[in-house]
């Protein structure tokens, strides 16, 4: 098995490092109080946004998860 080139590590790593990013983001949104009085804390729009956020992290992760394990076969 060939080890993977050092701007293919780079790559997963800002992958993974992103994909926490947003989830770490739409949790904070969720759990936290703090808004800058852009979207009030309880709001349908702020729950949306940071629901997405959490989908798109989410998703993010798995692409990164899938395309390491197909490289692995």
């Amino acid at each position: 098995m060939r080890e993977k080139p050092l701007h293919e590590k780079i790559g997963d790593l800002t992958s993974v490092l992103m994909a926490l990013t947003y989830i770490g983001g739409g949790v904070f949104l969720i759990l936290s109080s703090l808004s800058f009085r852009l979207l009030p804390v309880g709001s349908l729009a702020r729950n949306a946004f940071a629901g997405t956020l959490i989908l798109y992290g989410a998703y993010r992760g798995y692409r990164v998860w899938r395309r390491r394990n197909q490289k692995e076969l």
